[in-house]
């Protein structure tokens, strides 16, 4: 905690799951059919997470809402970040340092952008790229809370921009996956600088069962060879 500032919790609120629920299934739909929110979306998620999230914010702090962590003057200026670990039980892994947050963010903002202009056929590369910044967005965790949320929106986004359909499984609210995935953005986000991206076939897999179109059929393991050919 920095200067006095609360704790946020944003799921301890009244009535949080049925409220967030409503509203993400809301944006999922809203997503599908308006490309101008999907563009929104990519290009700078804070305007997405402070409408999911305001309601819920300590009324002393609103920019809890919708400011990223490392912000100069916000209370969000100092927030350092962690979490549980699933691969060490016992121990916490530490997220991006918040001085790291908005430059980091800015860079990936353009490298999705980037991602999203190249025009190619490979289904396969488009699953990396949703990956990868599906990845980078847990890692950089640039919100107090509600980054997971985010982080879905905008693979929800950045897929359908692709032309993949979401799978019934997928959704915004409440989260779809549970700790294989965890593990595997836990491992990606505890890389070594410049190691990040040998995690991304591994977090792909899982992705790719929020996926239908090309990911409905059996495929062989993302980027190794099958040890049954």
């Amino acid at each position: 905690m920095t200067g006095g500032a609360p704790p946020w919790q944003a799921h301890s609120a009244p009535d949080y799951d049925a409220i967030m629920g409503a509203r993400c299934a809301e944006l999922l739909t809203q997503i599908f059919s308006n490309a101008a929110l999907r563009q929104r979306i990519l290009a700078d998620p804070r305007d997405l997470h402070n409408n999911l999230f305001l309601r819920f914010a300590p009324p002393t702090h609103p920019e809890y809402a919708g400011t990223y962590r490392g912000t100069p003057g916000t209370a969000l200026e100092s927030r350092r970040m962690s979490a549980a670990s699933e691969v060490k039980p016992g121990t916490e892994f530490e997220f991006v340092l918040p001085t790291e947050v908005p430059s980091r963010m800015q860079t990936l903002l353009s490298q999705t952008s980037g991602l999203l202009a190249e025009s190619s056929d490979d289904v396969t590369g488009k699953l990396i790229a949703l990956s990868y910044t599906f990845c980078w967005l847990g890692k950089i965790h640039p919100f107090l809370d509600g980054n997971g949320h985010v982080q879905r929106a905008v693979f929800a986004a950045m897929a359908t921009e692709f032309g993949f359909p979401l799978s019934k499984r997928f959704a915004i609210h409440p989260r779809p996956y549970d700790r294989l995935l965890a593990t595997a953005l836990e491992m990606f986000t505890r890389s070594p600088v410049g190691d990040e991206n040998a995690e991304l076939a591994l977090v792909a897999e899982y992705l790719g069962f929020f996926l239908d179109g090309p990911f409905e059929a059996p495929r062989k393991h993302l980027l190794a060879p099958s040890p049954y050919n």
